[in-house]
């Protein structure tokens, strides 16, 4: 039988190659995969027991911190120990951060000061030393780098540091926690404590029992602590802060199984497809070999062995490749997650794959090879065939249209295997382009929509008027020439169940440009609220929440939900009344105020609210260029992975259009010497082939393009559900999956008729001397 096996392979060793080609990129795909999620978890879980995060952080002013607090804080059910640190938490602006303003929380806490819990680990010093450690997502995210100055402005001031190094830390990682934590040397935290003492606060880190969940740890914290009178300035927990970091993460693993999935499929059919073809052709060799005595069986496995054999050589160089390509999506991670990564191969990872792909293979060349079992050696020899009395070929003469059309038209009905697997892998070769062009869309051309999906209102320019203008500061900024609107639109802090977190608060929800209701309303009164998806399921529209700010707590009528991907959909949305309840001072404070104008306006509008509004604006943001550079990171992110999508959609077309050519032109070789010699020219006979798969491929082009038409917004809804996105922005015109199927059908035209070229070389007399 091994001799069998290597005639089989010197015999098809093009379309084994081109087998072992697609597994090999369903391979490096599944083991990039495995490898991100067998690796990445374990790797933030390390980082965190390494550097003793806690599990629960509470943030409470300086002065209400009593050892009442920490004696309440001790008892409450699930904690462990905790351990408390003098801290400065602040909203603040940091400049430059990637070429523009960042506004952000800030917590700054004592370098010198002895912990134990929250640690960091030192990854980049500046020679001279500096007064203030960044984390590494902000040197990373923000370019900014040890010895260099950062400038943050703080209570309507401009602090500027030098940077003293880079330190990795576990506690908040990046922007999702919506904290960025930085450490100052004791002599400039001393410093600062005296500038902003109304930002002096003590940071409580809670380190759970064991088997507790700290999600509920925290929630009973913050409700014992609201009960007893307690603000709370802050609060996180471990699980929820991981779910944030990991969300890339997630996402990158999700879009790799798939492609890989579906890359499988393909390769699966085509192994099925050349074995059927193989056994077709080679009929009367198995005829006389069951007829000499081997078994089906036997044959069967000489047959599949070469299979196998590529198939686990090309799963181990496709692994082999993913250790280059893993880095750099480890990389990507590192940046949004904000932690040290290095993807490695893992063993797990390499077995799996293995496993998978050589078991798929096995089954599906088992299922190509079935036939042999009922194989009579005496019909083989014969040329009589149980599968060729079911399929009779329909005559040349009841064919519509001209000889060339009859026998293009035959030649397409002949093989159902054939059409079955073009068809097949054109649908879905449609299915993929027009994901990738759907993507490339929203991220390049309509970058918007993608940014919009990802972020919550995010308007040209942000306006901070001094105290009592906000009214005024309105009318002044809005009689400016390119102003499109303005309106009121503040973030604050409330607590619901027990848990703090952002409320958007404005009256003008409806004027906003991304609007981040996905069911129900708006409020409109002060007695109504929009959830955060998180609390969905708990507060169901229509019911009544409790609404707590410091020591007020109110109850709310609940009309609608919202998301918000940073906030990990805990957020809220109230009207300025309805704030008010909570705040009467809001009413005479100043609401942040957000301009809206054509993005290439900016720069003028600023400096016009700048000279026009000197004595009513203390400050103003550019969130355009905010806006730019993560759309300039999202786009090129989302189109090399439409790029790297549309190069493996039409690398895979042309592996398996080469197999079914050239197998076609082995199978049909005495017929094409025939056509040769009654005079047709070999472009002919390469366009009747084109031709023949034209009908296959037409008709899975029409259908994927049918199928990616209805199926493109629940299949991206359902994407980004996955990151926490509840309502997305996407735009999905009907036009993409249609240019994406006459597009993908022209590619497959042209390379059918490269690849059937080897017809120049039959010759009508060499096939009659043979």
């Amino acid at each position: 039988m091994r001799t069998l096996a290597l005639h089989q392979w010197r015999r098809n060793k093009g379309s084994f190659l081109g087998f072992g080609a697609i597994i090999l990129i369903a391979a490096c795909m599944l083991g990039s995969a495995l490898t991100l999620l067998c690796t990445v978890g374990p790797r933030y879980t390390a980082l965190a027991d390494e550097l003793h995060t806690a599990d629960v952080d509470i943030v409470v002013p300086r002065a209400a911190a009593t050892a009442d607090v920490c004696e309440l804080i001790n008892g409450t059910a699930g904690v462990g120990t905790i351990e408390p640190h003098a801290v400065l938490l602040m909203d603040a602006q940091i400049h430059d951060f990637r070429g523009t303003d960042f506004a952000i929380r800030t917590m700054i806490t004592d370098a010198d000061a002895p912990r134990t819990l929250n640690q960091t680990r030192v990854l980049a010093t500046a020679a001279g030393g500096g007064d203030l450690t960044i984390a590494q997502y902000t040197a990373q995210f923000g370019q900014f780098a040890p010895g260099e100055r950062i400038e943050l402005r703080i209570g309507g001031h401009d602090e500027s540091f030098r940077i003293a190094g880079v330190v990795e830390e576990m506690e908040f990682g990046n922007a999702g926690s919506q904290i960025l934590a930085f450490s100052a040397p004791a002599a400039r935290f001393a410093q600062l404590e005296r500038d902003h003492p109304e930002s002096r606060m003590t940071e409580y880190a809670v380190r759970v029992d064991a088997g507790a969940d700290p999600r509920a740890v925290r929630s009973r914290l913050e409700r014992a602590l609201a009960q007893a009178g307690t603000p709370v300035a802050a609060a996180i927990d471990a699980s929820s802060v991981r779910a944030t970091r990991m969300m890339v993460s997630r996402l990158i693993i999700l879009i790799l199984v798939v492609f890989a999935v579906l890359v499988t499929i393909v390769s699966l059919a085509l192994c099925t497809f050349h074995i059927r073809n193989i056994v077709e052709t080679d009929r009367t060799d198995m005829g006389v070999l069951k007829a000499l005595g081997y078994t089906g069986t036997m044959i069967s496995r000489a047959m599949m062995a070469p299979y196998l054999l590529v198939c686990v050589g090309a799963t181990v160089i496709g692994l082999a490749l993913s250790t280059l390509a893993t880095p750099a999506i480890g990389s990507l991670i590192a940046l949004q997650a904000g932690f040290t990564f290095h993807a490695r191969a893992d063993a797990r990872a390499w077995l799996i794959t293995i496993a998978a792909l050589a078991g798929v293979t096995l089954l599906f060349a088992w299922v190509g090879v079935r036939s042999l079992r009922a194989l009579q050696p005496i019909e083989a020899i014969r040329g009589i065939s149980a599968r060729s009395q079911r399929h009779t070929v329909r005559p040349l003469n009841r064919m519509p249209g001209n000889a060339r059309t009859a026998i293009s038209l035959q030649q397409a009905a002949a093989s159902p295997s054939r059409n079955l697997l073009v068809g097949c892998m054109t649908f879905l070769m449609t299915l993929i382009v027009s994901f990738a062009a759907t993507l490339t869309y929203n991220a390049a051309v309509t970058p918007d929509n993608l940014y919009n999906t990802l972020s919550t209102e995010t308007p040209q320019v942000v306006a901070t008027p001094a105290q009592g203008e906000t009214t005024e500061a309105m009318q002044r900024i809005r009689a400016i020439p390119g102003v499109q609107n303005v309106i009121a639109y503040t973030t604050a802090r409330v607590g619901i169940d027990g848990t703090q977190m952002p409320a958007f608060v404005s009256d003008d929800f409806d004027a906003t440009r991304n609007d981040i209701r996905y069911e129900g309303d708006h409020p409109a009164t002060a007695h109504e609220i929009a959830m955060g998806s998180a609390l969905a399921d708990t507060h169901p529209i229509g019911s009544k929440v409790t609404v707590s700010r410091g020591g007020t707590a109110l109850g709310y009528t609940v009309v609608g939900y919202i998301q918000s991907v940073n906030d990990g959909g805990t957020v809220c949305e109230l009207t300025d009344a309805g704030y008010t309840r909570l705040d009467p001072d809001f009413a005479h404070s100043p609401h942040t105020l957000y301009v809206y104008c054509d993005g290439a306006d900016t720069a003028r509008v600023i400096r016009a609210i700048e000279s026009t509004c000197a004595d009513l604006v203390t400050h103003t943001t550019d969130m355009e260029r905010m806006r730019e550079t993560s759309q300039q990171m999202y786009g090129s992110i989302m189109s090399a992975v439409s790029l790297a999508m549309l190069i493996l959609a039409i690398g895979l077309t042309g592996l398996v259009l080469m197999m079914v050519v050239r197998s076609t032109i082995v199978r049909e070789r005495r017929r094409f010497g025939i056509l040769k010699a009654l005079g047709y020219t070999s472009g002919q006979l390469m366009r009747q082939i084109a031709a023949a798969l034209m009908p296959a491929t037409a008709a899975g082009a029409v259908l994927g393009a049918l199928v990616a038409g209805m199926a493109a917004r629940p299949v991206t809804d359902a994407l980004f559900a996955t990151v926490g996105v509840m309502r997305s922005q996407f735009d999905h015109p009907a036009l993409l999956p249609i240019a994406a199927a006459l597009a993908l059908t022209a590619v497959q035209g042209a390379l059918t008729l490269g690849f059937a070229t080897p017809i120049r070389t039959i010759s009508p007399y060499q096939l009659i001397t043979e």
